[in-house]
Parts: C-alpha cells; sequence; structure tokens
C-alpha cells in the first residue's frame, strides 16, 4: 500500500526497509542498545490512540537511526521523520534522485527550496498519525525561530494539536552510552573521557563503538498535548506555549538521566568541606573544644576523622565489577532471583518525583548487593547505603565505601560531635538528590521475621525534611527473602546463646564454601512508594512519635510485600501440623489449607507455588539434600514414604516459617483463644480480652495494625473463621462454637503462636524464681536457658524453637518495662512475682489449649 509519505520527495523521510549491507551493518550496529522495556506496552497503546512523537535535546543523525532501527526491530512506534534532519544520503537511489530533482525544480520555479512546514508536509504527517522525532535545542532551529521569525516544531505540533480529535504524545527520550554520573569537578579522565551532555559526532561513535554492549535508551514522562491545551487560557501565545513545553520536556529528560546516572557528584573533599564548615558542626567542636585553642585544633581534627570514619567514596566502577562479579555469584549460588518487574517498574515511576530513600528487610550481608545490583540492572543509579561499622574491616570496608556504603555506629551515645558530623553528612546526601538506602532494623534478622523498627536514622531523614535540605522523600519499603539464607548456621548459634562472632577478612575467605552449595531462589518485592509530604499531610512532622509512626508504618509495608515461598510455605506446614512426621500427601492437604488462606488474605505468593504438590515434592527433595528432613527406610512404595525432622533440624525451619509467620499471626491468637479452655461456647467478649492480652505481651515480637481496634480485628477474624467453617455463631449472647472442622484445623493456626507462648512462660517463670531468690540481672538469660531446656526435656513444653535466646531477650525486655510499669502505676501495687505469676499463670493456661 503506497502512502503520502511514499509520494512527498522529501529528504525528511525513512520509512524503507534497508537494504542488505545497510540493513546488516545497523542491526549489528544497535542490537546490544538496551531499551526500557516497561515502556512498550505504553508506546504502542499511545500509538493506538494518537500519534507519538519522540523528543530528544540535540540534534543527530546517528541517534536518529538508532532510534529508528531498533524500535523498528522491536516492532514498536518508530519514528519515519526527523523534523529538520535531512537523511537524503540514507535513502535508496532512485528516491534519492526524485528528491533532487524535485528540490532544484523548486529552486529553479520559486528560488528556495520547499519548506516541509509551510507547504503542510509535516502537519499532515502528524495528522495521519505517523511516528515523528523532533529536537528540543537545535541552535539552527532556534536562528530560524528567533532571527527569522519562523515556525517551530513545537509551535506546529501545538497548532496541529488544536485541529486534532486525537492526541499527540511526546515522549521524551535519551541514549547513554555510558553510566558515569556526571561531576561537579574536573579530572584530567573526566575532562578526556568524562560525561558530556551535547558531544560531537566523531566523539559519539567512539563512545558508541567502546559502550554499545551498554548503552541504553530510556524515556521521560510523556506529555499528552490535548490535555495541555485544555488547561490553557486562549488568548496565550503560541509562543509562550511552545517554550513552556520544551522547558517540561527537557526537565524530563534531564531527570531521566537523573535516575540512570544519579545527581551531578561532588568530591569527596567537597562533601568534607560542605560537612565540616556547617555551623552547627563548628558549634559542636567549640563546645567539646571549650574555648582552649590546643584543644580547639585537636577537637577539629577528630571532626575530620569522623568524617573519614563516615563518608562514602563512590565510584561507578566499583559498582560495574560488582555487576559482573554477582551475576556469576548468583549464578553459582542461587538459582536466580525472582523479582516482581512491575513493583520495580513503579519504583523507577516514582524516581521521577523525588529522592528515593528504600528501606529492605535485612535478613542477610547480601541483602544490600542483591538490590543495588538489581537498580543497576534496571538502569537506575544505586543509592548510598547505611551499613554498620562493623562492616567497614579491611579490604572490604575500602570496597564498600567505594560503591557508596557510609557507616554508621550502632550509638551515638555520649558522642556529641560525631552525630553533628554524621547528621550534616547525611543532610548534604539529601541535598545533592542521591538515593539512600537503609535497613529500619537496624542488623540482622536472625529468626526470620522482622525486627522492631530502630528509629535513630529515620528521626535523621526527617529532620533534614524539615530543615528543607530536600523538598520531598520518596520511600520504597522493600521486602528481601530466600529460600535459604547463608548465614544460616550462625543465626542458629546466636539463637542458642553463641556469641555473634565478629566480621574480619577470615570470614570472606571461609565464604569460598558457598561456592559449592545451592541456596534456591532469591525474591525482591517492592511495595508502592510513597512521598514523605503526602504521608505528613495531617501530621505534625515535629511531633516526638511522627518518626515512630513512620518506622511502624514501614515495616508493615514490607510485610505486605514478604513473598510466600515454597520453603517457608513448606516449613510452616512442617511445624504447624506435622512436627512428629508426615506422608506427603498430608503435607499436601496442609500446604493447601494454608496457601487458600494466603490468597483470601491476598499474600504475594512466589511464581513457584502455581503448580503447588510440584512446588512441595521438590522443596521435600532440597530438605532432603540439605538434611533437614530424614526419610524411614524400607517404604513399601513412594506412596507409605514417611518423613520426618529432628528437633535441632526444627530451628532451621523455624527461620523460614517465621517469614511468613506476620500473615498468620492475629488468626492464631484468635484460634488459640477459641481452643483454650473446656466451655463449648465461647464469647467473644472472652476472645477480644485474650486477643488484646496476647498483643500486649508479643508486642516487641510482632508489628501490629497502628491504631487497630481490637473488636473490630476480632469480628473480623472471626468471620473469616465462620466463612471457612471452623466455627458457627451460638446464636443471641454472641458466643462462637467450634466445629468438627475446626477442631481438625485452627490447631494449624495456634501452633504458630505456641514458640512464642512458650518462650514467654519459661521467660516468666525464670524472672518469678530471680524475683523471689534474689541474683544479678546477667542471669537471668542463663536460668531462662536452663528452664527452657529442662521443660523441654520433661516434655512440658513441645517447642524446641521456643528456647530461642532472641524470644527470652524480648520475654525479659518486655517484662521488664510491663509489668514493673504495671505495679508502679497500680494504686495497691503487689510485689512484682505476684504480678509475674498472675502473667504466668495466664500463659500456661493458653499455652495449653486443646490440640
Amino acid at each position: 500500500m503506497t502512502t503520502s509519505l511514499d509520494k512527498t520527495p522529501y529528504p525528511y523521510v525513512l520509512d524503507h526497509k534497508p537494504r542488505f549491507f545497510l540493513g546488516w551493518f545497523l542491526y549489528r550496529l544497535f542490537r546490544r542498545v538496551h531499551i526500557d522495556e516497561n515502556m512498550t506496552g505504553a508506546l504502542k497503546r499511545m500509538h493506538k490512540q494518537g500519534t507519538v512523537v519522540y523528543a530528544i535535546k540535540y540534534r543527530g543523525q546517528l541517534d536518529y537511526l538508532l532510534y529508528h532501527y531498533n524500535f523498528r526491530r522491536r516492532r514498536l512506534p518508530y519514528p519515519k521523520i526527523a523534523f529538520g534532519l535531512n537523511i537524503s544520503l540514507l535513502l535508496p537511489f532512485s528516491k534519492f534522485l526524485k528528491v533532487f530533482f524535485h528540490y532544484l525544480s523548486s529552486l529553479l520555479r520559486t528560488g528556495h527550496f520547499p519548506n516541509p512546514y509551510t507547504s503542510g508536509f509535516y502537519k499532515k504527517a502528524i495528522q495521519d498519525g505517523t511516528t515523528s522525532l523532533v529536537f528540543l535545542l537545535d541552535p539552527k532551529g532556534f536562528l530560524k525561530r528567533f532571527v527569522h521569525g519562523e515556525k517551530g516544531n513545537l509551535e506546529l505540533l501545538l497548532e496541529t494539536q488544536k485541529e486534532m480529535e486525537r492526541p499527540i504524545f511526546v515522549v521524551p527520550q535519551l541514549v547513554l552510552y555510558k553510566r558515569t554520573p556526571e561531576k561537579s569537578y574536573t579530572t584530567i579522565y573526566s575532562a578526556l573521557f568524562g560525561f558530556k551532555d551535547h558531544i560531537g559526532v566523531i566523539r559519539k561513535i567512539a563512545l558508541f563503538f567502546r559502550h554499545n554492549r551498554r548503552a541504553i535508551i530510556d524515556f521521560g514522562e510523556p506529555l499528552n498535548l490535548q490535555e495541555y491545551l485544555e488547561h490553557q487560557p486562549p488568548e496565550r501565545p503560541m509562543p509562550d506555549m511552545a517554550s513552556e513545553v520544551r522547558r517540561v520536556l527537557v526537565d524530563r529528560i534531564d531527570g531521566q538521566k537523573r535516575i540512570v546516572l544519579g545527581p551531578i557528584m561532588k568530591s569527596r573533599q567537597q562533601y568534607r568541606e560542605l560537612v565540616l564548615m556547617d555551623p552547627k558542626v563548628r558549634e559542636a567542636i567549640d563546645k567539646q573544644a571549650s574555648k582552649d585553642k590546643k584543644n580547639r585544633r585537636h577537637t577539629r581534627k577528630k571532626a575530620g576523622e569522623y568524617f573519614d570514619e563516615i563518608a562514602a567514596d563512590f565510584n561507578v566502577s566499583y559498582v560495574q565489577f560488582f555487576y559482573v562479579t554477582l551475576t556469576w555469584f548468583w549464578n553459582k549460588v542461587f538459582k536466580g532471583i525472582e523479582v516482581d518487574r512491575e513493583s520495580l517498574a513503579k519504583v523507577r515511576e516514582w524516581a521521577r518525583k523525588g529522592t528515593l530513600v528504600y528501606v529492605p528487610s535485612h535478613k542477610s550481608h547480601i541483602d544490600y548487593l542483591i538490590l543495588n545490583y538489581l537498580l543497576y540492572d534496571a538502569n537506575m543509579h544505586t543509592p548510598r547505603v547505611a551499613a554498620g561499622t562493623n562492616l567497614a574491616f579491611w579490604p572490604m570496608g575500602y570496597v564498600f565505601r567505594k560503591s557508596g556504603a557510609f557507616f554508621i555506629r550502632r550509638t551515638f551515645r555520649r558522642a556529641r560531635l560525631y552525630m553533628e558530623v554524621f547528621n550534616r553528612y547525611i543532610k548534604a546526601l539529601l541535598q545533592e538528590g542521591s538515593p539512600i538506602e537503609f535497613f529500619i532494623e537496624g542488623g540482622r534478622s536472625r529468626n526470620g521475621k522482622l525486627v522492631r523498627p530502630k528509629t535513630g536514622f529515620l528521626a535523621i531523614l526527617l529532620q533534614a525534611y524539615r530543615e528543607g535540605f530536600c523538598d520531598d522523600l520518596i520511600f520504597v519499603p522493600t521486602s528481601i527473602g530466600y529460600d535459604r539464607i547463608l548465614e544460616e548456621k550462625s543465626y542458629l548459634k546466636e539463637l542458642g546463646g553463641g556469641e555473634k562472632e565478629k566480621e574480619n577478612i577470615a570470614q570472606i575467605i571461609k565464604a569460598r564454601r558457598f561456592l559449592k552449595r545451592r541456596y534456591g531462589k532469591i525474591y525482591v518485592h517492592f511495595s508502592e512508594p510513597f512521598s514523605l509530604r503526602e504521608y505528613l499531610t495531617g501530621r505534625d512532622p515535629a511531633a516526638a512519635h511522627a518518626h515512630k509512626e513512620l518506622a511502624f508504618h514501614l515495616v508493615r509495608a514490607i510485610n505486605e510485600v514478604s513473598p510466600v515461598s515454597p520453603l517457608s510455605l513448606v516449613a510452616t506446614a512442617i511445624l504447624a501440623n506435622h512436627r512428629k512426621g508426615f506422608y506427603l500427601s498430608e503435607l499436601d492437604t496442609t500446604v493447601n489449607t494454608l496457601l487458600g488462606f494466603l490468597k483470601r488474605q491476598e499474600a504475594p505468593i512466589a511464581g513457584t507455588l502455581e503448580d503447588a504438590p510440584k512446588a512441595v515434592q521438590e522443596t521435600i527433595s532440597l530438605l532432603i539434600a540439605w538434611k533437614i528432613v530424614g526419610v524411614m527406610e524400607d517404604a513399601p512404595s513412594a506412596e507409605d514414604t514417611f518423613y520426618f525432622v529432628d528437633d535441632e533440624k526444627k530451628l532451621e525451619l523455624e527461620y523460614y516459617k517465621n517469614n511468613i509467620i506476620h500473615f498468620f499471626i492475629p488468626h492464631a491468637l484468635v484460634a488459640v483463644s477459641l481452643l483454650t479452655g473446656t466451655e463449648e461456647i465461647k464469647e467473644e467478649e472472652k476472645i477480644t480480652d485474650d486477643y488484646g492480652f496476647l498483643k500486649w505481651l508479643f508486642n516487641k515480637e510482632f508489628v501490629f495494625e497502628e491504631n487497630e481496634d481490637p473488636r473490630e480485628s476480632v469480628s473480623e477474624i472471626l468471620e473469616c473463621l465462620k466463612d471457612s467453617s471452623y466455627v458457627v455463631d451460638s446464636g443471641g449472647n454472641r458466643g462462637y462454637q467450634v466445629t468438627k472442622l475446626g477442631l481438625d484445623k485452627l490447631p494449624i493456626w495456634a501452633a504458630l503462636a505456641k514458640t512464642y507462648l512458650e518462650s514467654y512462660w519459661v521467660a516468666s517463670r525464670a524472672l518469678i524464681q530471680q524475683y523471689k531468690k534474689g541474683g544479678k540481672k546477667e542471669d537471668v538469660l542463663k536460668n531462662m536457658n536452663y528452664l527452657g531446656k529442662r521443660y523441654q526435656k520433661q516434655g512440658t513444653i513441645e517447642h524446641i524453637g521456643a528456647l530461642s535466646q532472641l524470644n527470652f531477650k524480648n520475654a525479659a525486655a518486655f517484662f521488664q518495662e510491663k509489668v514493673t510499669k504495671a505495679r508502679t502505676d497500680s494504686e495497691q501495687p503487689s510485689p512484682v512475682h505476684e504480678k509475674l505469676s498472675q502473667v504466668s499463670q495466664r500463659l500456661y493456661e493458653l499455652s495449653n489449649y486443646r490440640s
């Protein structure tokens, strides 16, 4: 079919298939260029709805060919016309001759060449839906507009849009040949080889041939001209609107460039001077020096040492090296990384709106390596990462610092000057627009569930926002989960009461053993990002509790997107219902029960669980290979194979069960109440009371809903259990009776809370003994460990996971804080051990529910 473009002898149309040599050459040249795949669907939709016009900052034939052939090869809307760009030499010879004679004829007849603007050629092409390309900062085009008063490309688009019913979508885009950040300072290397926004043809070709494997085409936020014009007053001059559209598009291109390359970088020395010369830092130096000249010199030197201890020294070459190395490492050790690409695409969109603050869960030392790897792979600038000073050991501390890590002490107590230097450094990063990553749990989770948030770093970010060092912060809660954790053995040692091993180079050398093992998959999901400015709407950002509320909001957001992996689901099923062993058919039944519940709760499910029976079978095979699950020998048939888990191996499963326990725990607390006692009908008031007690008790273990109404929560949970036929409404007295099916299924949920019930009961008994007999506080944990082991040997407690050192520490902290406070607040205070005895007795009753 012949189009109007084919008939028009203009040297601006490239719509023929390249001949053999040109096609082969361009394919070889451009095939390795990456493109943001998240935009492909949007481009096709816009092409169907209206006309797509791509916009780039500077004129360039190589760029035009890059876009033309890449989009054409991917079957995307590709630019057939580049406004004002003569491509005669790329035309077939026959078409070139037509153009030549047409131009010669026009020159002889009129004295000038034909103008595609005044002839209506460009206008007709846009109205016909022809995909085109425009240049925003074009010196030749500017002279024609400014000196000669000719119409510009954006004016033409706006005028054409006024006459069209279908919208024109202007899509800002850029091509990046290097991922090197722009710098605000000059070195000899950067002067010769560094990033430049507008480069010559020879340099561009050299860069392309050198970096074409890493070259990327990226897109800014599209501008709908139809919607733009609807918001403009009719009397506004067209040149004004064209200038505004040009500014908007250039800003969007520059903003997209910032997403990939990051902010314009200051040198380490620039950061040093910015931080140490800050008035608050100098005031802290003066206070510490106490106006002693000799002391002041020493204190200033100390402030400089603090800066050196803290600050990152980012070099993108280290990130690129890590990217290559980690690609090999993931393939060697893991079976792959399962990423929620849709949520990652949303993060990329939100990056246009403000400085990103990544808040991932923290289960392993490799968490930040995984996140930074994925961000770099998605063509996003990697964040500056808050790392503990325990990771500053040589040589990895140097490497991490070069990769963007800055280091933070565990506590700032009695270190006012250090605190001021650290605070100002964070504000400097935010002021420059550097993305930041920090772990809100402080340290790694040793038991698999999210640790209660630490709020110190978050308070610093809020202070920086209040003081105007950034316009907004975009928080990105992120869940990073594993089929199997690399540090599993060391975590089990710590939970059993062993000392944490200090990080050092010897651990890196020992880590070679990891390369001989397979650790399953890694799962990364991003929660919906949110704006700090919007979050604080209606809240007082200066309120003392503001950062605490935000911290719990972030933790809940991470929990909500924590994916359910096959291993975490199988571990939960075994520990909840098959602690003494199981046949595969029995395990499948429990897994299906739990999976059905999780789907009703809309929990994120790993893709491998779409075929649950296959996933269960593969997981059991892995657990057997890892020597966690044992098999009874000489089974008559495969169906009769009996599987079991020894007590010490159950501790390994506890970790993975805890990865997803937050989805079950509210229902588990109600299940415990329903199964406790001998009465057939349980009043809702009593269930709510038990739920409130357990929620109060496990305040340091789980992150519950903010401002939750226990009555409403319990009522909703009971309705859910009714729908599953686990309970029935007894009638007018607002009570509930557990059905036969409920007696079979509810213990599965209750068992998930029992580990913690038994831990806290053991802790309460140990504390009662301490208050009765006296003794040192440091001996309490030892006594808890002893009592726990004794009760477990006697069969008084069932779950070996109840002997967790971390559970005991949390319980001790809770009882000392809450029970002592309750005694102090009471009008007739009773001895602490009496209050503890009451709590202990209730715990004993609840932990001995019907099962």
